[in-house]
């Protein structure tokens, strides 16, 4: 009762409490009815290829939704993905990034990519784009990384078969071990030669081919050496070149795997309007006109009291003296 009494009370004034809130309420709803017509377009990542699933997959184990979902959200919203948007699109990168939506599915690694905007036709190609782009610059970073490896490893393969093919022309077009063997079965005829001779000068002249026979047989032993680093050179190389090129083959299979015909579902564009904002902004001012409506009616209140104290103590009657 004290309540109906309270109404009654304030009289004319309790429209305050209705009609502050109710037009603290429609005023921003109705700028969201007013304001131009937006539309959105979405994209869901389907994922089904790239993580889980075989051994080579870039995401594996229990975390790998929501590791997937978390790189994908935040490659979304760099600024060299919306700029690489902006360029593909004509679309300005801020507008991009204002209008752009990311939301995973639940705790699965799909995830949904909405763009929003007041232009019809950008809708789909800056959506499009955008989850395109995403998952590129995820799987495409492993490809190039598997690919340098793949192209590192060969050059160094290549300088090794330059280095053998240089001693090769060095040792007479025979590998340095060959040629030192043949060099040195043909050096004690040599020595024994130079022993028996009884002319000096042609003595003299077989000990010069003698030293030269071991001067070349010196000089094939380092190349030996150089030969067999540059065969294990060579090695090493190879089989780094056949690991890199079966993590560039996982790497390319992964790619194709999140190309937009494997990895996109693409919805239709449709009017959007955000209810949920409009609602609590609607909300929100109901609820601050009703505090300013109850504040409004208290100040009165007060100030009504204070009136009439005022002014039954300016009729009051003065006492009459003796």
């Amino acid at each position: 009762m004290e309540i109906l009494d309270y109404f009654k009370a304030i009289g004319r004034r309790f429209w305050v409490l209705v009609l502050v809130p109710a037009i603290a309420g429609l005023l921003p709803l109705t700028y969201f009815v007013l304001r131009p017509t937006e539309y959105a377009a979405k994209v869901t990542v389907v994922p089904v290829s790239l993580v889980g699933g075989v051994r080579t997959n870039q995401y594996r184990g229990s975390d790998a939704d929501k590791f997937f979902a978390n790189n994908v959200t935040g490659a979304l919203k760099t600024n060299r993905l919306m700029d690489q948007v902006s360029q593909e699109t004509g679309v300005p990168a801020r507008a991009v990034r204002s209008g752009l939506r990311v939301s995973p599915v639940n705790t699965s690694a799909f995830v949904n990519v909405t763009y929003v905007t007041t232009k019809k036709r950008q809708a789909e190609p800056v959506v499009r784009a955008a989850a395109t782009d995403a998952l590129h610059f995820l799987f495409q970073s492993q490809y190039d990384v598997a690919k340098a490896e793949v192209d590192a490893a060969q050059k160094q393969a290549d300088q090794a078969d330059d280095g053998l093919n240089g001693i090769s022309r060095q040792s007479g077009g025979q590998t340095p071990d060959l040629a030192y063997a043949a060099l040195s079965r043909g050096l004690p005829a040599l020595q024994a030669t130079a022993a028996r001779a009884k002319d000096p000068a042609g003595a003299a002249q077989i000990n010069q081919q003698v030293a030269a026979a071991q001067a070349r047989l010196a000089d094939l032993g380092k190349l030996e050496g150089q030969y067999l680093a540059l065969i294990d050179m060579r090695r090493r190389a190879v089989n780094l070149r056949g690991d890199a090129e079966q993590r560039e083959t996982e790497a390319s299979v992964q790619l194709a795997a999140a190309a937009p015909e494997n990895a996109l579902v693409l919805g239709k564009v449709h009017r959007s309007f955000p209810f949920n904002d409009a609602l609590q902004v609607a909300v929100g001012g109901a609820a601050g006109g009703l505090f300013v409506a109850v504040g409004y009616l208290f100040a009165r209140e007060v100030w009504d009291g204070v009136r009439r104290r005022s002014r039954l103590e300016a009729v009051e009657p003065v006492p009459a003296r003796g």
